[in-house]
């Protein structure tokens, strides 16, 4: 139960949640977090209102909350140094703790030298190829997804799709894609799609559906590696649209030219990236 914006006095030594947040320097939001999570259980809770008393002993663990945070120490190893207090299981958290933000700092390093390389070799970032593709008729696979799942989304989509032409006999009309929004949500209306010859019946019970995608112009950019360095590519696209043409709102496109379908070797996927332009 949330605490009131005015709570009682608490019992005498005792601190009630904004007072202890003011003194521990952690917000009251924080504290109901670290509550729920067994982190920073208060002194007492009040069992009709839900109003968290902290006894001001408690400062202490709640200033080593406060400075592990502040290192990014996640909450399981907070938990673990709290419940240990044993100085060599602190150090043992703190230095593997030290390794991951190390190769954190190395993969940033890494990506500035690389864009740092791009400037130094812009042939390794080409100009986009304007064209005009014809309209397509494609089955298709919707979901609602954010990020972290495209790949998960797109193997289900992908395997649901191959696996209903192969049921009907239909052979694939060119390489699979997907449709993305043309702005970035926290959940995204994604179209996984296989291009096909002609339009068929499809049962509305089934979890696929024919599409037709419209002719349009579009910049086309080959994205050439692993899909976790994508962005760097869409970085490359979005600038020169912004620069050279008058983009559509529109969905972006991307065409798996090589793909985890065609290679292991991530460093071989060929994506063909195609934002649609005004005609």
């Amino acid at each position: 139960m949330a605490d009131a914006d005015i709570t009682p006095p608490p019992p005498p030594e005792r601190m009630s949640i904004g007072m202890f947040s003011r003194a521990s320097l952690l917000s009251v939001k924080a504290l109901r977090n670290y509550h729920e999570a067994g982190l920073l259980v208060p002194a007492l809770v009040d069992p009709d209102t839900g109003y968290r008393i902290y006894d001001p002993g408690q400062l202490v663990e709640a200033a080593t909350i406060y400075k592990l945070r502040s290192l990014d120490l996640p909450l399981q190893d907070i938990n673990e140094v709290l419940t240990a207090r044993d100085p060599d299981i602190t150090g043992k958290v703190l230095g593997e703790h030290a390794i991951r933000m190390q190769a954190r700092l190395d993969e940033v390093m890494r990506i500035v030298s690389d864009l740092h390389d791009a400037t130094e070799a812009p042939t390794r970032h080409t100009p986009p190829r304007i064209e005009t593709i014809d309209h397509q008729h494609v089955l298709a696979f919707d979901g609602n997804v954010d990020q972290a799942q495209y790949a998960s989304f797109l193997d289900q989509a992908f395997t649901t799709l191959y696996f209903e032409l192969e049921h009907r006999r239909i052979a694939p009309h060119g390489a699979g894609g997907a449709l993305y929004p043309e702005r970035v949500d926290e959940s995204e209306a994604v179209v996984a799609f296989v291009p096909v010859a002609e339009p068929f019946d499809v049962p509305a019970s089934a979890p696929v559906r024919i599409a037709e995608l419209p002719a349009c112009r579009v910049a086309t950019h080959a994205h050439h590696g692993s899909y976790d360095t994508i962005h760097e590519a869409y970085t490359h696209l979005g600038r020169w649209v912004a620069l050279n043409e008058q983009p559509a709102e529109r969905p972006v496109r991307e065409h798996y030219l090589v793909s985890v379908n065609d290679t292991d070797d991530p460093d071989r996927y060929i994506t063909n990236i195609q934002w649609e332009l005004q005609p």
